[in-house]
């Protein structure tokens, strides 16, 4: 196996209890003539040096390790959650929390060993990054928005700079700009106080509901049952009726939906992920 680059700097994983995180993420210096600089990956091409806040409902696309070209959806945002990570290759675990993360369905959006791709906008060229992948059950992938990777790095995008004109490009920032986490993708229509209402609401109650035993995380997302009902998510292992019976039907008269993901796990594809 040949080397192309050498770790340079990364973010240490607390699972310290009432600690949070914010990524888990590396860094590594590429070798001279080792890598193309463009920053092309297979299957997408080269990515734009911009990048774009998480939105529902947004499409978006990666390409990885275990699962290749797949396309996804964002669920949810402002994600608390409780993530697993073996801590010597599968013999016993442990679990770290992670907050303000990105949610995306389907389930086989990811898998184990999908680690650390990088997820843009599903769009034809040029695409805009918006998360790295890190996590995941069969029905959820978890990502860090990629603003906070890169600024925990200090560092930037490189690649190509896609065209638009200069009205909509003023639009979308001004949107973006007063509505982060409502700003999707064009023609997604989503209420943006409803957001804000919902987000305010799961902040406050977060802690008590990651106590209800086999709660796995919390976020802000759409309803499966109306699309276009902003909603509070609570991820679950199991659906049973003892957990619908601890969680509220609403907070703050924002809906609750139950999510069934099973355990929420570390999509590394080796040893040593908890370290």
């Amino acid at each position: 196996m040949d080397a192309v680059a050498d770790l340079s700097a990364f973010k240490r994983v607390s699972f310290k209890k009432g600690t949070t995180n914010t990524i888990d993420a590396a860094i590594a210096e590429v070798r001279a003539n080792a890598v193309d600089p463009n920053g092309s990956i297979l299957d997408i091409g080269p990515v734009n040096s911009s990048i774009v806040a998480p939105a529902l409902g947004m499409g978006v696309k990666k390409s990885g390790r275990t699962t290749g070209l797949t396309t996804g959806t964002i669920t949810a945002v402002n994600v608390t959650v409780d993530v697993t990570y073996s801590t010597q290759c599968g013999i016993g675990s442990q679990k770290a929390r992670f907050v303000n993360q990105i949610a995306i369905g389907p389930g086989g959006f990811s898998a184990g060993g999908d680690s650390g791709s990088l997820i843009v906008e599903d769009v034809a060229t040029c695409p805009r990054a918006v998360g790295l992948l890190f996590a995941g059950s069969s029905t959820i992938t978890i990502a860090n928005p990629i603003s906070d990777v890169l600024g925990a790095f200090g560092v930037s995008m490189v690649g190509c700079t896609a065209t638009t004109s200069p009205e909509k490009s003023l639009f979308r920032t001004i949107v973006a700009w007063l509505f982060p986490t409502a700003s999707a993708a064009p023609g997604a229509a989503v209420n943006s106080a409803a957001i804000v209402a919902a987000s305010q609401a799961k902040d406050r109650h977060e802690q008590a509901l990651l106590r209800i035993p086999g709660v796995v995380g919390v976020g802000v997302g759409l309803s499966t049952v109306a699309p276009d009902q902003v909603v509070i998510q609570v991820y679950v292992e199991r659906d049973t009726p003892e957990v619908r019976q601890a969680v509220p039907a609403q907070l703050n008269s924002t809906p609750v939906e139950i999510v069934e993901t099973g355990p929420i796990v570390a999509h590394g594809g080796g040893c040593g992920e908890a370290s």
